[in-house]
């Protein structure tokens, strides 16, 4: 048996003293009900004959049920003022943009939009969203909207640390930006948890299915991905594409790691790479010209 010493001892009780805050938090967001449902209607097989059930579950819930309808009548689908039922936007959009649209919806919500504390984490997880999608599609990985989600929360540690421990956590920027170094060397330095394990350990709370839980839990380290290997590399891709790209600030100016095992396993090339970049900056620049924020981009 090795024996901890004191240092390991006491790293391990500081470890639990902060998850046991970050649980303990009055203003701990909680996943919705009516999301959960929606995903597993949509994960059942026969997807047409849950289409019914899966509309009147949106309706429950009066943003999402706006937010469809202003989708799907929208300029970019040319059908103004037309498609009036949750059904008929359904049937007009297809599952695989509504799981995309309610998963980001959700997760978006749940973060508290672009008012976060950390200045421009929400832009980066956003471009890095927009950046997996591309990179999905680029290497023809199906289910890209989930990858997609995974990449739009893989820095919900990073969120919930900024926002509910906003003087520790101000200092870990700090700290990482006077010692140029990333900001999971800070937060292991200062904190003694990293980003990635209060992302894991929160969402395996709210009981999101493995394949949301790992690419958050290994997007640093994807060679550790047991099951949803491809989803996981493409985040961490993801992930330095948008930092290269400047868009957005993650809590530090260094670039991590390019992950050697990551680039091997989806069959990487730079030629692959430029097409990704390239989808990524068109799809970026349509989506944030219709939030109307085409100026934040480069």
């Amino acid at each position: 048996m090795v024996e901890l010493t004191a240092d390991a001892l006491l790293d391990d009780l500081g470890r639990r003293m902060l998850k046991r805050r970050v649980d303990a938090l009055k203003s701990l967001p909680t996943f919705p009900e009516s999301i959960v449902r929606i995903n597993n209607l949509l994960a059942e097989d026969g997807p047409a004959d849950s289409l019914q059930k899966i509309a009147t579950l949106i309706e429950t819930d009066p943003v999402l049920c706006a937010r469809v309808l202003r989708l799907v009548n929208s300029a970019f689908y040319g059908v103004s003022g037309a498609i009036v039922t949750v059904f008929d936007a359904l049937l007009m959009l297809g599952l695989d943009i509504v799981k995309g649209l309610i998963l980001s919806t959700s997760v978006s919500d749940i973060l508290g939009g672009r008012g976060a504390t950390l200045d421009g984490l929400w832009e980066h997880s956003f471009g890095s969203a927009i950046a997996a999608n591309a990179l999905g599609k680029t290497l023809g990985i199906s289910r890209c909207e989930e990858v997609s989600a995974a990449a739009l929360m893989h820095d919900l540690g990073k969120m919930v640390l900024a926002s509910q421990m906003q003087d520790e956590y101000r200092a870990v920027v700090l700290h990482a930006k006077h010692k140029a170094q990333t900001i999971r060397v800070a937060e292991q330095a200062l904190l003694g948890v990293t980003h990635d394990e209060i992302g894991h350990w929160l969402v395996l709370r709210w009981g999101l299915p493995t394949s949301l839980a790992e690419p958050i839990a290994r997007h640093h380290e994807p060679s550790k991905s047991l099951k949803f290997t491809d989803a996981t590399a493409v985040v961490h891709l993801a992930d330095l594409m948008i930092r290269a790209y400047a868009f957005g600030f993650p809590g530090d100016q260094v670039m991590p790691p390019l992950d050697d095992f990551a680039w091997k396993h989806l069959s990487m090339t730079h030629e692959k790479l430029r097409l990704a970049v390239r989808r990524m900056q068109d799809d970026l620049h349509s989506a944030l010209a219709n939030m109307n924020l085409i100026s934040g981009a480069k």
